[in-house]
């Protein structure tokens, strides 16, 4: 029979913790400021807690939920969203490591998979866009051309006019700078479309995609480069 001077449901109220186990091997249920903690039994660091499913009544899970918040150390959170759902939602993740260059798309039945880029597939079209700016370096990275592919198509948006003297931009690669569009195919200095059509072979290996670009004193001045690329049969 109960102590009616010490109530059984008062008895582990008496300590932040409720130690589990013996001695070494024991571990803590400890309470800190709005909630309970998974703790060794020093009292030194978290423990791990194993269970079959783990659910969550608020919106949101933390990793790392004490991090610093300096150099490398930052927490990471998944939330739901607060509005827009209508029924209950199960995502599944992929069963294997994708490619390097794969987004995540799903089947729209909540099965997630890794999924090649387009434009890394045969026939199928990829698109870059890269800006160009009248302050950009002189040496623009743009995109790496996929192994057997080719570049049908290369169109320079210039929305606003270069002020400067005689400014330029060549697309091609490292050592052959004009290798895809020539300085004499677009004119930096005028608004307007110019639509250049490659007139190269298929490159068996990638190639580092690049524009050199010359301000000569250009103070404004904005285009996009277009590049299509494609991987053909």
């Amino acid at each position: 029979m109960a102590n009616p001077l010490f109530p059984s449901d008062l008895g582990g109220t008496l300590l932040n913790y409720l130690k589990v186990g013996y001695r070494a091997a024991a571990s803590r249920l400890k309470y800190v400021t709005g909630g309970f903690v998974i703790r060794n039994a020093g009292d030194s660091a978290d423990a791990a807690l194993t269970a079959s499913k783990l659910s969550a009544s608020g919106d949101d899970i933390e990793w790392n939920s004490d991090a610093a918040g300096t150099g490398d150390d930052w927490k990471q959170t998944l939330s739901r969203p607060a509005t827009g759902m209508t029924a209950d939602l199960q995502l599944f993740l992929p069963p294997v490591d994708g490619s390097p260059g794969d987004y995540l798309g799903t089947d729209g039945a909540g099965q997630l998979a890794f999924i090649p880029l387009p434009g890394g597939s045969t026939n199928v079209p990829g698109v870059d866009n890269t800006a160009l700016a009248f302050g950009s370096t002189s040496t623009l990275a743009m995109f790496t051309k996929p192994a057997n592919g080719r570049l049908p198509l290369i169109l320079v948006n210039v929305k606003t006019a270069f002020n400067g003297t005689n400014p330029t931009v060549s697309i091609g690669v490292t050592g052959t700078l004009s290798k895809y569009a020539g300085t004499d195919d677009i004119d930096l200095t005028t608004v307007g479309i110019y639509a250049i059509y490659p007139d190269e072979d298929v490159t068996v290996g990638t190639e580092a995609i690049i524009a050199t670009y010359a301000a000569d004193s250009s103070s404004a001045g904005a285009a996009i480069i277009e590049t299509t690329y494609v991987v053909p049969n």
